[in-house]
């Protein structure tokens, strides 16, 4: 097995794309979710799906893996980091603009601070040595995003419900 290579952490403050559209939120309450989706349509179905169940209060989207790492490396990576603020969940696109999304997964997993997040990869892709690798990285589950709306949503939502509601997090 290969080391991963440790990208720095910035720790002046979670910075966004001014046209990305991603939401920066106060971290004295603590998010739920982190969507890490550039398919708009994917994103919007998902949030509609999420709040439907009364799950989407506490979420944050991002549409790019640079978005996503700055926002924990901020708010999760720094000398202050506490377990209860950390995500309790991540939905894990890897077809992502700029920083792919298996190079999330390994800056997430490499840290002892984020390795303990829940990771669903949760993309288009049958590609096998995809799957193969999001696992070797440390994702919890590789589930691939049905062509239906209304299973998609299905799914997003039990997704959800199962690692907020059912599991045991480290929290």
């Amino acid at each position: 097995m290969r080391a991963a290579k440790v990208l720095p952490c910035d720790l002046g403050g979670a910075q966004s794309d001014k046209n990305s559209g991603s939401a920066i939120i106060n971290m004295k309450r603590a998010v739920d979710i982190l969507l890490v989706e550039d398919s708009v349509g994917d994103a919007e179905l998902a949030v509609a799906a999420l709040k439907a169940r009364s799950l989407g209060d506490k979420m944050v989207h991002f549409v790019d893996g640079d978005e996503v790492l700055d926002f924990i490396c901020a708010n999760s990576w720094s000398a202050n980091w506490k377990a209860e603020s950390a995500p309790r969940l991540i939905l894990l696109d890897l077809n992502l603009t700029r920083m792919g999304g298996l190079e999330v997964l390994q800056q997430l997993k490499v840290r002892d601070q984020t390795r303990p997040i829940p990771v669903v990869v949760f993309t288009g892709s049958h590609d096998e040595k995809e799957m193969l690798e999001s696992y070797r990285l440390g994702a919890n589950s590789y589930v691939v995003k049905p062509a239906d709306a209304k299973r998609y949503a299905q799914l997003v939502g039990d997704i959800a419900y199962y690692w907020l509601m059912v599991n045991h997090s480290f929290h």
